[in-house]
């Protein structure tokens, strides 16, 4: 087996390896994000109950607490529980692209000799063909 052939499989091996760490470092961010929004979501009825009958009129005029990480994530600066949520569902959404496109980035790079020679032997044959060998 020559040398480009080696690369290329090489390449498709050590893509598919960097892909599925990718994969998995996704899903423990999810699960995270997930943790996460479960304290959140017993942190705000813990403090319903504490309050009691006032906690209605405080919802109702300063807001509830929120517990959805997607929109923590898209507004501003949170402290506590909606802090951490917030930043585990940004480091979430910034690594989800990430595994697919190094997987394809180290995959073009390794075939690139392999199509390099490929395409120098059908030449080769061409201009064979083109003189009469």
């Amino acid at each position: 087996m020559d040398k480009p052939t080696k690369v290329l499989i090489a390449g498709i091996f050590s893509g598919a390896l960097v892909y599925g760490f990718g994969q998995m470092n996704t899903r423990r961010l999810e699960h995270r994000v997930q943790e996460l929004q479960r304290a959140c979501v017993a942190e705000s009825q813990a403090e319903a109950k504490e309050q009691g009958t006032l906690s209605a009129l405080k919802s109702f005029f300063v807001g509830k607490s929120l517990c959805d990480p997607v929109e923590l994530a898209k507004s501003g600066d949170y402290a506590g529980i909606q802090g951490q949520l917030a930043a585990a569902e940004l480091d979430r959404l910034r690594w989800t692209r990430w595994p697919l496109s190094a997987c394809i980035a180290i995959q073009v790079a390794c075939c690139l000799p392999w199509l390099w020679y490929f395409f120098l032997r059908r030449i080769r044959e061409l201009r064979a063909a083109i003189v009469g060998k």
